[in-house]
């Protein structure tokens, strides 16, 4: 097998192009190499697809770039304004989700720049908490189209976070037979607490058992209750 080794493939022409092997060939990429794009792919079948910029979490107005996600947090400074590209070519992509599930308190816009979204020549905003969108450029016509959006309530998340019960006589424990479940067992007045998150799917249901204490003349004795509550889901 032949090699070469060189630093840098230069187009013969001033912003010409470099072809690699002809048709029918196979490239291939050797296992540990790593490919940087800092220009435009094309052809890769890509798009509709975004890089997710992480590094940066966008908290004021910014104009977007064509191939990129952001994550806007408008709960730290307030609303956002995200600029659309000027001079989009057809199958450029952006994404947008809200970082801080807070765009129906303050919303963020996407500023159309000249050009239309899903064919209106208005700005569209974004006031659904945790909502993210993935915009396409297609055409003059129709400019920029929604092709995916979602809701960070769409992922399964931990419905049982966590829980307390307040009172010296009182306690909080796993059910031995499930570990979904938590039994509060008060022996004395308290509070029961209980911090959650997530969709109201599932099991919302709080099954309790009261035992009342017998008594002969003049004698008192206290009044457990046991409650037994499956992972809760209602958000708080």
């Amino acid at each position: 097998m032949s090699e070469i080794k060189v630093s840098k493939i230069t187009p013969r022409n001033p912003c010409g192009t470099t072809q690699l092997g002809d048709s029918g060939d196979t490239i291939t990429i050797p296992a540990g190499v790593t490919i940087s794009n800092n220009g435009t792919a094309t052809g890769f079948g890509a798009t509709g697809a975004v890089n997710w910029d992480v590094a940066s979490i966008k908290t004021v107005d910014f104009t977007a770039v064509s191939g990129v996600g952001y994550f806007v947090d408008t709960a730290t400074t307030g609303a956002v304004i995200v600029t659309l590209p000027a001079a989009p070519s057809v199958g450029d992509v952006v994404g947008v989700s809200d970082y801080a599930n807070n765009f129906n308190t303050a919303n963020c816009t996407l500023n159309r720049n000249s050009l239309k979204i899903g064919g209106d020549a208005i700005n569209a905003i974004l006031q659904t908490d945790g909502v993210a969108v993935t915009l396409v450029y297609v055409d003059v016509t129709k400019g920029w189209i929604v092709t995916d959006s979602g809701n960070q309530t769409d992922a399964p998340t931990a419905k049982f976070v966590a829980s307390s019960v307040s009172g010296a006589c009182n306690t909080l424990t796993t059910a031995p037979d499930c570990a979904n479940y938590k039994v509060a067992t008060f022996l004395g007045p308290g509070t029961f607490t209980v911090t959650c998150a997530g969709n109201a799917q599932g099991s919302n249901v709080v099954d309790y058992m009261v035992v009342a204490g017998g008594g002969g003349g003049g004698a008192s004795e206290a009044n457990p209750e046991s409650v037994t509550i499956h992972p809760l889901v209602t958000s708080t």
